[in-house]
């Protein structure tokens, strides 16, 4: 295990979910995003290249799915969905669960990546109406004409922002290839600058769940 992941969950962690809740976090969170790139590379095991820009694409619908059949049953969890929408979250204790992918290295763990430059429509107006105070980074890529992903951004949002009292927005981010499955997954919060920008106020690199050993096939005799 890297030097950089703790035994068990951190206090930020336990502060923010309790102690049952954060201790299945810990390893729940890293085996929803590993499967979901397994669930991908499955579905397409020829198309590696396809893959890696689908792992990347904010709309990828499944370490949505997974994250939801994955926490939706803790204790307190609920589930925020709108129909037809590749989009369904989350919410434990006043935290709304967002998946993003932010690398395709193990050598690169979220804390070192640029906040908010690859992020989709859904997580820039996440943080923009339930995060903190910020402004547009220059680095920032200007977002392509969706007509259906603002439509789909704009119902979640909407669904979110009748809960009371607001809730905060975590980043569960990883780093996955098509050939090697989950290479690092983390849990952050996001804080703002005095000159506007964001940053991480906290960050957890989590344990990455064991590898699956396929099983040898049976040799079948006439």
């Amino acid at each position: 295990m890297r030097p950089d992941v703790l035994v068990g969950p951190s206090e930020w962690l336990i502060e923010q979910f309790g102690d049952k809740v954060a201790d299945e976090l810990w390893t729940r969170v890293p085996e929803a995003l590993s499967t979901a790139i397994d669930r991908e590379v499955h579905a397409h095991p020829a198309m590696t290249q396809t893959m890696e820009r689908v792992l990347a694409n904010p709309r990828w619908p499944l370490p949505y799915e997974e994250l939801v059949l994955f926490l939706g049953t803790l204790p307190g969890a609920e589930i925020i969905s709108v129909p037809r929408s590749v989009y369904q979250l989350v919410l434990i204790n006043g935290h709304v669960v967002v998946p993003w992918c932010y690398g395709q290295s193990a050598r690169l763990s979220m804390r070192d990546a640029e906040v908010g430059r690859s992020f989709g429509r859904l997580a820039r107006e996440l943080l923009r109406r339930f995060g903190p105070p910020w402004r547009r980074s220059p680095v920032e890529a200007p977002l392509p004409l969706d007509a259906v992903d603002e439509r789909e951004v704009a119902k979640i949002c909407a669904a979110i922002a009748r809960i009371a009292p607001q809730p905060e927005v975590v980043i569960a981010g990883f780093a996955g290839a098509p050939n090697l499955g989950l290479l690092r997954a983390c849990l952050g919060e996001i804080k703002s600058t005095d000159n506007g920008t964001l940053s991480w106020s906290h960050l957890d690199d989590l344990p990455l769940p064991p590898p699956v050993i396929p099983r040898p096939r049976r040799m079948q005799f006439p």
